[in-house]
């Protein structure tokens, strides 16, 4: 494997992906400052982390030597920024914005993931979903003023028109328009939740579409295996979509929804972009309720300890008393950097840097 060194040194098209991707990092920090954001600084080193599922995390151990003696302890890098910045709100540092690496173990051999990436994370104090995706479609525009001035790019075999405003498309409309499968059939009023068996009945009269149920399949587990093979390839890759309303259950810190025909938690006020067959981002209306945290915490945690093979790690239940100190009304975006600079650069692989 090439080092950092030896690959832009001896080939000019990773000098020109890492370029690109430091102009990119300067034009959206000016972008966030001219908004009046804050920029702030999370910590990469963290003593605990929120309980997310589907993710792993990297472990180390601090050792620190002194006058007092030896101390060592447990540390945990990073997954996003996103607690920290949420505390920083709640205690009244208002809209802020980082700019910073996260860590992510075993993250897919894809070419579109790393285990260490670069991530732009913001809150918009008072704001919702829906005022995210306006801000989101703010940023591409200027970051097309500076680096695609025509307001379209090349990627791969698609030429993608970045002008807004941009396609939205809710989960549950896109399994009806492309599998014609209406999600909320599949809720169960008795348990509030989404059920394996209402799903499987579905199924069992959908044989082209080759899915096998089994006693350990989860609902999660079906509707992604639908979403990335049935729907996300059918997506228009001229243009950005922006996918809403992703299941509650899959978005323990969004602010939850009900359904067009059923009651309770069933969606989320959640949306990620789609371009040309990248997701760019994922954003949240943020629950600030912390009894329904502290319930959607208690999920993860099961499911965590359910799946025995992710690495056990302290949970931030300080983030749970947070939210009782009073998070304001907010709604933040995750952002992956390096995706960013494949679109625009037309380059196929994440860059590794």
């Amino acid at each position: 494997m090439q080092t950092f060194f030896s690959s832009i040194v001896n080939s000019p098209e990773f000098k020109a992906q890492y370029l690109l991707k430091l102009n990119v990092i300067s034009t959206i920090r000016r972008f966030f400052a001219e908004k009046g954001l804050l920029e702030v600084e999370p910590p990469i080193l963290n003593n605990a982390l929120i309980p997310e599922s589907y993710l792993d995390i990297f472990e180390t151990t601090e050792k620190r030597i002194g006058l007092e003696g030896k101390f060592e302890q447990k540390k945990y890098l990073m997954t996003s920024p996103e607690a920290f910045q949420k505390k920083l709100l709640a205690a009244g540092f208002g809209s802020n914005f980082a700019i910073t690496r996260s860590f992510r173990n075993g993250e897919p051999l894809s070419g579109k993931h790393l285990s260490e990436f670069s991530m732009l994370e913001w809150y918009e104090q008072g704001s919702n979903y829906e005022t995210v995706m306006q801000t989101t479609e703010e940023l591409f525009t200027a970051l097309a003023a500076e680096f695609a001035p025509n307001g379209t790019i090349q990627f791969g075999e698609h030429t993608v028109t970045l002008s807004t405003p941009w396609l939205r498309l809710s989960i549950n409309e896109a399994f009806k328009q492309f599998v014609s499968i209406d999600l909320e059939q599949t809720w169960d009023e008795s348990t509030g939740a989404f059920s394996v068996k209402q799903f499987e009945e579905i199924l069992a009269n959908r044989p082209e579409l080759g899915i096998t149920v089994t006693a350990n399949t989860t609902w999660e587990e079906l509707f992604n295996q639908i979403l990335l093979t049935y729907i996300e390839p059918k997506l228009d890759p001229t243009k950005p979509v922006i996918l809403y309303d992703y299941p509650h259950e899959l978005s323990p810190l969004a602010k939850p929804k009900n359904g067009e025909k059923v009651k309770g938690n069933v969606w989320a006020e959640r949306f990620e972009v789609m371009i040309a067959g990248l997701e760019i981002c994922d954003t949240y209306t943020e629950n600030t309720d912390p009894n329904l945290q502290k319930a959607a915490f208690e999920r993860e945690i099961a499911k965590i300890e359910e799946a025995k093979n992710k690495t056990n790690y302290p949970y931030d239940w300080e983030f749970v008393d947070a939210l009782k100190h009073g998070l304001p009304a907010c709604s933040g975006n995750a952002l992956g950097i390096d995706r960013v600079v494949m679109l625009f650069g037309n380059y196929s692989q994440i860059l590794e840097a």
